[in-house]
């Protein structure tokens, strides 16, 4: 029992990690790594200097595709010398001063710049720059800026200094730089000031998720990719026949395959060797039990249900994440239930069961109240004079219903309407059936919610009174 109580700590420790910390390896998008790659390694040994902005939905993999090159670059370049890599993010760095100190500090320029006072922030930027020159030729190590939330550095209600500067650097040559934004926003142009914008390459590489692969095939790559554990080769080597050396090479393809990078172990500072102690027999047996989950069809039927409701990966690497930490002495392989009950919990509430239990007391009552009349005329419209007659109806006949003004309660039912929990009526051309010479008080508006969500948020709705519990699942009144 002990042995297998370390084993699952190497273990959970080891897939916890893959899981929210590896952020260098990067599937599809060929073309748009490709791109990226290109711009850097021209900016790196050509000297030459780039602009671009990466687009695309949040979780689709923009900031990883930035790492995952950065990452091969670093193992064909000599990053510390030839090489400075500058990360600011539009939550924190809007404000230009916050965004130069942070500048100053990745460039290890702070005992240079010291108390000197700049007239504006281009002769600071120029100063840092300067300051990295080097060599006979007074050549610049090249400057490889990453702005994620890049739409959030327009928004700051100043001028567009930091953007400026950078682009009018990259536009004029003055050194080897490359700046690159990173937005989910399709609009971040029209954000831009005339004089940014006239400096920018106009670049831009569109990244959408599940662009090359169906939803539920990347669900399963990701799936195996983060659990699958790399097996280790085994302290005692003895002499092998070539059918032992073929299976020894499978075995360090796997080792490959499944393994972190050393680059992670070092951002967390995490010894690697200790996961050397895996023991090679659990660790196939944990791989195979992997790649059985994805014949369950109760699994594959949740991956499913997922997929169409969320596309983010990093979701669903929460939900690898919950269902590891589950994992113990008595219960050492991953339960399909657990699979099943993390998914239920992540995508199981709709949005219409939760917009309902988000509604005050007297709007689900009315909404209660346009049900129950639904059923009495067969499916036909009703208008607010209908509904409030079948509400005041509902609070004559419990003492405990406080009375509330009529105004009120044609707030409330307007409240509705602008939720589109009651939508008006139209005709074929699209229009509604009642113009607007007619009141709105006689205007006529049908449910656009099923009774079974309606049935479903009662269960979950706090503080609901017991009387329009049994309203709703009584005859109407």
């Amino acid at each position: 029992m002990f042995e297998i109580e370390d084993q699952l700590k190497l273990v959970r420790k080891y897939l916890k990690l893959k899981i929210i910390e590896d952020d260098v390896k990067f599937r599809g998008h060929e073309n748009e790594r490709q791109h990226v790659y290109d711009l850097f390694m021209k900016s790196i040994e050509q000297g030459e200097s780039h602009s671009a902005l990466i687009l695309g939905p949040r979780g689709c993999g923009k900031t990883t595709l930035i790492n995952s090159v950065l990452h091969q670059v670093s193992n064909e370049v000599d990053m510390n010398n030839d090489v400075m890599i500058i990360k600011l993010n539009g939550l924190l760095h809007h404000d230009e001063k916050i965004a130069l100190k942070s500048i100053t500090a990745q460039m290890q320029l702070e005992n240079v710049v010291g108390d000197r006072v700049f007239g504006t922030f281009a002769e600071n930027l120029s100063f840092l720059l300067s300051c990295l020159m080097s060599g006979v030729d007074r050549k610049c190590r090249t400057m490889i800026f990453v702005l994620e939330e890049f739409d959030l550095f327009c928004h700051s209600g100043r001028t567009q200094t930091l953007l400026y500067n950078l682009f009018d650097i990259t536009h004029n040559k003055q050194a080897p730089m490359c700046v690159l934004g990173l937005t989910n926003r399709l609009d971040v142009m029209e954000l831009l000031e005339k004089r940014v914008k006239s400096r920018f390459s106009h670049r831009h590489i569109f990244i959408f998720p599940c662009e090359s692969v169906l939803p539920l095939e990347n669900l399963k790559n990701v799936f195996v990719q983060c659990l699958c554990l790399p097996v280790f080769k085994e302290k005692v080597k003895p002499k092998r026949s070539r059918k032992s050396r073929a299976s020894s090479d499978s075995e360090s393809d796997t080792e490959s395959k499944y393994s972190i990078s050393n680059q992670v172990f070092q951002k967390c500072h995490i010894d690697s060797r200790q996961f050397q102690d895996l023991d090679p027999v659990f660790t196939r047996s944990w791989n195979a039990h992997i790649h059985s989950l994805l014949d369950e069809e109760k699994v594959m039927d949740y991956f499913e249900k997922f997929s169409y409701y969320i596309i983010n990966e990093q979701i669903f690497r929460n939900v690898l994440f919950q269902i590891v930490s589950k994992l113990s002495p008595k219960k050492p392989y991953i339960d399909p239930q657990d699979i099943i009950t993390t998914i239920d919990k992540t995508v199981a509430p709709e949005h219409r069961v939760k917009l309902l239990q988000s509604l005050s007391i007297l709007e689900f009552s009315l909404v209660i109240a346009m049900m129950h009349g639904l059923e009495i005329f067969d499916g036909q419209p009703m208008n607010f004079e209908m509904i409030l007659n079948r509400y005041t109806k509902f609070a004559n006949e419990n003492s405990s219903t406080q009375s509330v003004p009529r105004p009120v309660i044609l707030k409330a039912f307007e409240h509705l309407q602008s939720l589109e929990i009651i939508l008006p009526v139209r005709t074929e051309s699209g229009n509604d059936t009642t113009t607007h010479r007619v009141q709105k008080e006689y205007k006529l508006y049908t449910l656009a919610i099923p009774t079974d969500d309606i049935k479903e948020a009662v269960k979950g709705f706090k503080a609901l009174p017991t009387e329009i519990q049994h309203w709703v699942n009584n005859s109407v009144v």
